[in-house]
């Protein structure tokens, strides 16, 4: 399914109370990769992750779990694991002084999880505001090297839009461009 084929399923499970904008320019996430990664296991549908995040408070177990929202269509969730379903707190402050290894080999998933799974497009919003800012700040640090290969839209005021650097966005859909 391509971009604009998963925006309308996501517009449909949402009552169709979305405009629906069409793809018009391309978009990637590949270069965010350049950083250090932590190794990573994964399950054998590749869509649980896990790593261990070591740091100043030791090492602390994390999961990325991408769950289907609407054909096509992906949540990715992540956060510090704690068993159980869904087996991680996304709301948890881990502090362990790694932040940007624990995000660039999140977005190392990401990247493979698109790879793997043609056509499919990645939901992304933060379990708090502040993480969602965090989000899009990386996201538009590293735009003009992402959007050549992969599509990026932020959802604002019950629409979704091209992605525009500075923009508040609620959540992200991001896919790889085929």
């Amino acid at each position: 399914m391509n971009v604009t084929g998963c925006i309308s399923a996501w517009v449909n499970r949402h009552n169709g109370n979305l405009n629906m904008c069409k793809v018009s320019a391309k978009h990637t996430l590949a270069s965010l990769m350049d950083q250090p990664r932590y190794d990573v296991q994964y399950s054998l549908d590749n869509k649980v992750y896990s790593f261990v995040s070591e740091g100043k408070k030791g090492r602390v177990i994390k999961k990325v779990q991408f769950d289907l929202m609407q054909e096509g269509i992906f949540n990715l969730g992540f956060g510090d694991w704690v068993g159980g379903d869904p087996g991680f707190n996304d709301l948890a402050i881990t502090d362990n002084g790694d932040m940007e290894m624990v995000l660039s080999t999140v977005v190392g998933i990401a990247v493979e999880f698109l790879s793997k799974n043609t056509g499919v497009t990645i939901h992304l919003t933060g379990s708090t505001p502040v993480r969602t800012r965090l989000y899009r700040i990386i996201i538009s640090n590293r735009y003009d090297e992402i959007k050549n290969d992969y599509s990026v839209w932020g959802y604002l005021n019950g629409r979704f839009y091209p992605f525009q650097k500075n923009i508040n966005y609620e959540a992200f859909l991001i896919s790889k461009l085929l």
